[in-house]
């Protein structure tokens, strides 16, 4: 998939989906948060951009702290 620069949406046409966002739902209950990203067309490539590569990063960067603090508490044997 190549980047096309002039396929990608406008800060007006992404104001225009909030405020549609806004006008067509109800008040839903305040337990569950939605971004204002996840009102618009950016949610699905955000979403799949999240997905294979902001997860397996952060999921690697929590391995690589618990083999640190490991490693720590092996060497001054607070296990």
């Amino acid at each position: 998939a190549n980047f096309d620069p002039f396929q990608v949406p406008t800060l007006g046409q992404l104001m225009k989906e909030l405020d549609d966002y806004e006008a067509t739902s109800k008040a839903d209950s305040d337990t569950e948060i939605t971004f204002d990203w996840q009102k618009t067309s950016l949610k699905e490539p955000f979403e799949k951009f999240q997905k294979s590569f902001l997860v397996p990063m952060l999921n690697e960067e929590r391995r690589l702290q618990r083999e640190e603090r490991e490693k720590r508490a092996a060497v001054m044997g607070d296990f």
